[in-house]
């Protein structure tokens, strides 16, 4: 449904010989959301049979390699993939600018790639809104552990350079694997956040997710449920603290991070405050549906195309939801995948139907993906008795703004014991940016990352309570 082409013209002038082409190359891709990721490429000719073999890493996403299934050199045009994740490159040499310059293509997107002898080290972005390198404010590095989980947590404590205690707000990351910035494109929110409230008087304690950092713990097997036991750690650490006004402890998550926050308030009626930043209101398989049509709405597709596409997904997420045993979850699932890849796609491309179905399933199928698809936040919401905050950017693409307020400010006002405020900002997305096209591949082109008049309303809330 969501297709890019990038079309490139290559200068070629001249060739490499096979021997010269051994060991590391080195690349910077980006991805169609506008995220630079580095490339290593190792190859090594075989001496008995003239071919080639090699592997691929991705230092910014994970430290292992992952082995190329096929390799051709030739005159200067080289040509790799990598089957298991459908990924081919190709590529041609300059030997002006020493180097392979090409495209990488991986489901049906492709982006210009060019492969060099030159490391790459640092791909660091600076945007107008990161704080300063030397802050006015005090920065603690702390460890912390989840007794429950048995998961040591590494983050950051900041608090005004002056006598305490502070009110003090957990900062909890969206969807994935997420540092203790919620770093995505290029941009570091909570850092941004963080460096907002601090110079107005209010603490905050960011940490790296499990498996990420120096935090230890398997992010793959963990759900909404085990990061809500990493949130409450970081709530009773603060507790102890000396500079944290235990009275005035709040929770911020941002997308599933709003969810994690309304499970560790519903059962803590100590929790002085909660702030949703575009999180879920509603029921998970409806939210996902929305999801869908939001999306391919804003590319450009047919109601009725729409329509049926949502129809399937209901069917299969419904699937995955409501399927207790694993066995039967996956025959069920698979069933459904292959009625959507036959009526969406081509039905005789068996190997693109094979792959659809797997990837589709493993991805879909993961502990954190399952707890928000089985997730109903009317459930926790209306246990909650603090104050909530919920904003969204009323241009939101992935969490629609008008239908999740709504549903968060109903949970809330069902269960009569808490105060809910909610607010859409006009012309923002999911990121609480300004934005053009508002789609997700312009929110790494975008400099700004937190809009101020967001910033302003967090910051203005919280003092209207302490």
């Amino acid at each position: 449904m969501l297709k890019y082409l990038i079309i490139i013209c290559l200068s070629i002038a001249g060739t490499v010989n096979a021997q010269n082409i051994n060991g590391n190359w080195y690349g910077v891709f980006t991805t169609p959301q506008g995220q630079k990721q580095r490339l290593q490429l190792q190859l090594q000719l075989q001496r008995t049979s003239d071919q080639f073999r090699g592997v691929m890493r991705s230092p910014d996403i994970a430290a292992d390699s992952i082995a190329l299934d096929t390799v051709y050199y030739k005159n200067g045009y080289l040509n790799f993939t990598i089957n298991s994740i459908s990924l081919k490159y190709s590529g041609n040499w300059n030997s002006i600018r020493n180097r392979f310059e090409g495209f990488l293509e991986q489901v049906g997107n492709k982006t210009v790639l060019n492969f060099s002898r030159e490391e790459v080290t640092n791909l660091t972005v600076t945007r107008f809104q990161d704080p300063s390198p030397n802050p006015v404010y005090d920065v603690q590095e702390v460890k912390l552990v989840n007794t429950v989980d048995k998961v040591l947590l590494s983050g950051t404590f900041t608090k005004p350079g002056v006598k305490g205690p502070f009110p003090v707000i957990v900062l909890i990351t969206g969807a994935g694997q997420q540092n203790r910035d919620n770093e995505m494109l290029d941009h570091r929110p909570f850092a941004v956040l963080t460096d907002y409230l601090v110079k107005r008087g209010i603490a905050t304690l960011r940490l790296d997710d499990r498996g990420v950092g120096e935090s230890t713990g398997n992010y793959d097997s963990s759900g909404i449920f085990n990061f809500a036991e990493d949130a409450k750690a970081a709530v009773s650490w603060l507790r102890k603290n000396k500079d944290a006004d235990t009275a005035a402890i709040g929770l911020l998550g941002f997308a599933e991070g709003g969810a994690v926050a309304q499970i560790v308030a519903a059962g803590d009626s100590n929790i002085a405050f909660i702030i949703n930043m575009a999180s879920p209101g509603l029921e998970g398989r409806e939210a996902y549906n929305r999801r869908l049509v939001q999306t391919a709405a804003a590319y450009g597709e047919k109601e009725a195309y729409i329509e049926g596409y949502v129809s399937s997904y209901q069917r299969y997420l419904n699937v995955l939801a409501l399927t207790a045993d694993p066995d039967e979850r996956q025959r069920k699932a698979y069933s459904e995948l292959a009625a959507i890849y036959d009526h969406f796609a081509d039905s005789a491309n068996i190997a693109g139907k094979k792959h659809f179905i797997e990837t589709t399933y493993a991805v879909d199928t993961k502990a954190e993906t399952l707890s928000l698809l089985q997730y109903d936040p009317a459930v926790w919401l209306s246990k909650i008795k603090c104050p909530v905050l919920a904003i969204n950017g009323m241009e939101d693409l992935i969490n629609d703004a008008s239908s999740n307020l709504k549903g968060i400010e109903n949970g809330v006002v069902k269960g009569g014991k808490g105060l809910v405020t909610v607010r859409a900002f006009p012309g923002l997305n999911h990121l609480f940016q300004r934005c053009n096209t508002c789609r997700t591949e312009e929110y790494g082109t975008l400099d700004e990352t937190i809009n101020p008049a967001v910033l302003e309303f967090i910051t203005r809330w919280v003092h209207l309570l302490y």
